[in-house]
Formats: structure tokens, sequence, C-alpha cells
């Protein structure tokens, strides 16, 4: 009886460890970055985080790693360097030595997936010369990566180059030939997009250029259009295909996009069409966007001047409810904030409305109709809005 026990708990054990094993929900990333030194850090696409949360650790041993963990579906990861390294080479400082030149090719980044065995290799000398492979996911975002990153890497570099240097006219030699660079670049990614439109890196690549205003409409649309609608059920389609119906759907005279949602300060639900009869004033914003805040205080007296015509909407991205509870009322900014919300399609109206940068604002008039929209400065908003408010 006794030896029946035994072997019962050992086949127990057995099973438990061949469970623990095989997670179906567990990728693994192995191989070897030349040069690189210190650890990798990234933020987990399932995990919730603030910004004082740590971010997540992959642990680097000369140069190689061998690292696991779970992941619920398709996603990018976006792993970086110690950015307080002073000889982290990967960061492109200026010459005052004050922050660093952002540029993707500083960045590693690779697909993972449930059962995903990710392979990396490269170096890392002045960028991350470093590439995932193992799948077609990978395969695809390491071809288009190998053109994007040497040019980002060539052109960051002259725009370094030109903090060095004190001669107006060689300062503008280098931005000329940067500008070039960067041309070449983005006709090159948009080639890679176009040609290959059915793999998930250049679905990826073509939500960051209609993100930068780097490529046309129209060929974004053209080119969405070319993608097997089998891929509608992954969560890089669905945010190209907001982006694409937030092109459409804020076309000058047409009907601005519905906004009923519970995400808001109090979730109670807001509902836009409630606000028919006025005109109305919807602000993209964020409080870590600092011209965002400082075209706050002239969006208050715009509201306060005109009360009786003006409504405004603030739509905010990129903070928590609490934070932008305390920060609205620490200024007295009382016009209704709606929060926009990246992990669910119906309230991701950043993508719904294809924001493009911070601020942006519409102009809605009391039909419902979009009158105008505005990427950046809000002074022609202000102008305009001056305009429509005195008729």
């Amino acid at each position: 009886m006794k030896k029946i026990v035994v072997i019962l708990i050992g086949a127990l054990s057995i099973m438990s460890c061949k469970t623990e094993e095989s997670n179906p929900k567990q990728f693994t990333l192995t191989g070897e970055i030349k040069g690189l030194t210190g650890n990798l850090f990234f933020r987990h696409p399932d995990k919730e985080y603030t910004r004082d949360t740590p971010a997540d650790t992959i642990h680097v041993v000369d140069g190689k790693i061998n690292f696991s963990d779970t992941i619920s579906e398709l996603n990018i990861i976006t792993a970086y360097t110690d950015f307080s390294d002073p000889n982290n080479k990967l960061f492109k400082k200026p010459a005052d030595g004050k922050g660093y030149f952002p540029t993707k090719s500083m960045l590693f980044t690779f697909f993972a997936f449930p059962g995903a065995d990710i392979k990396v290799s490269g170096e890392a000398t002045d960028f991350m010369n470093a590439y995932p492979s193992g799948d077609e996911y990978n395969n695809s975002l390491a071809a288009i990566n190998k053109i994007a990153y040497p040019n980002y890497n060539t052109t960051v570099n002259l725009a370094v180059q030109a903090t060095h240097e004190t001669d107006s006219l060689v300062i503008q030699e280098i931005n000329k030939k940067a500008e070039e660079l960067s041309e070449e670049g983005r006709l090159a990614r948009i080639k890679f997009v176009e040609e290959n439109p059915n793999t998930v890196a250049a679905m990826y690549y073509l939500n960051d250029l209609m993100l930068r205003t780097q490529i046309d409409n129209d060929k974004a649309i053209e080119i969405f259009n070319s993608i097997s609608k089998e891929h509608s059920g992954l969560s890089f389609y669905k945010t190209v295909e907001s982006r694409i119906n937030g092109i459409l759907n804020t076309a000058e005279g047409s009907p601005v996009p519905a906004i009923k949602t519970t995400s808001t300060l109090d979730g109670k639900e807001f509902d836009i069409t409630s606000l028919r009869g006025k005109y109305v004033l919807i602000d993209f914003w964020g409080i870590w966007c600092g011209p965002c805040v400082a075209e706050m205080p002239q969006v208050k007296a715009f509201q306060e001047k005109y009360k009786d015509k003006l409504v405004v909407l603030g739509i905010n991205s990129g903070d928590t409810k609490e934070k932008v509870q305390k920060f609205v009322e620490e200024h007295g900014y009382g016009w209704q904030q709606v929060m926009s919300v990246k992990e669910n399609s119906s309230d991701n109206f950043v993508t719904g409305f294809n924001v493009q940068g911070f601020p942006t604002k519409f102009i809605i008039d009391p039909r419902g109709k979009i009158v105008k929209r505005y990427l950046g400065s809000g002074e022609e908003a202000f102008a305009l809005l001056e305009e429509l408010l005195r008729e």
C-alpha cells in the first residue's frame, strides 16, 4: 500500500510539473544581443501600470537572454534599457547632455503570443541592431525594423551632431541631410506596408504612420482595404480600422462620431447628443501635455464668456481618473470630462476621432456637425469660435 501511495504522489508531482511547464499562455524569449550591458525593461500588455509602477524586467547576462512569461493574446512588447545609465550609448543625448532624442532604434521590440518561442540575435552598438525571429509575426517585424532602425539611427545621429555645431550654415546643411534621410525612411516604410499588407508588422507600422501623420489619408485607406478580413479579430487590425473610420467620420460637415459612455469622472453616462442646440468645443488633452494645459485657461475663458452658446467637452488620454479629478477641481475646470480608454474599442476616442497629436480640438455646430478640426495650437480654433459665437 505504501508503495502505491508513493507511486501516486510521484505521478501527481510529475503531472503538476508538466502542467506548469506547458502553460498554454507561456512564451519564451532566448538568444543574444552582443554588447548589451544591463537588463531590458518593459510594460506587460496584460497589466495595468501607473506612472509610479516599476516596469517588468528581462534579465540579461553577458548579452544573453533566457526569459519566459505568460500573455493572454498576440501583442507587441517594447523593451528598453536603463535610462539612468550615463554610459548608455543607445540614448541619443544633445550637446548639453539634457534629456535625449527619442527614437525607435534604441528599443527592442517583439511580438509575444501564447506558445511563442521567440529568438533574438544582433548587437547593441549606438542603436539596437537586434531583431526577433522564430515565427511569421516576428520575422515580418524584423524585416521592417531592419529597414527602419538604421534609418532612424542615422537621422537622429545627425540631429545630435547639429547640437554640437555653432556655425548656422553647417547646422542648416546637417538638418537638410537629416530631412532627406527621414523622407527616404518614411517612403521605405510605406513601401513595406504597401507590399506586405497582411503581416501584423505592417498593420503595426501603418498605425504608427497614421499616428505621426506620415502617410496620406487616401493611401492609408487604400492599404487598409487590401488587408484580408481574416485579420479582423486582431487588436492591431481593430486599431487601424478605428483610425480609418476616424478619418472617414470626422470630415468637415460630417455628423460628430458617437460619444455615449460611462467612462466619465463620476461614472454616470454621458451622451454627446445631449449637447445639441449649442456649439461644442471638444478638447483632446492630457495633464502630461504642456501645450494642452497651457491653453486650458483660455478654454475656460471662452466657456464662461459664451456659456449660453458654447459647451466644452474634454477628452483625456493618458491620465487616471483620480489625477484628472484632482487637476480639474484645483483649477476650476468644471466642464464635462470623458476618459479615452485605449483597451476598450468603444471608448477609445483617440483612435475613433483619428487624433494624431495633442492638443487636438474639434468645433461642432448646434446640429451636431463637425465644423473644423485643429491639431496643435488652439489659436485658430479660438479665432473661429469667436467669429461663430459673436453671430
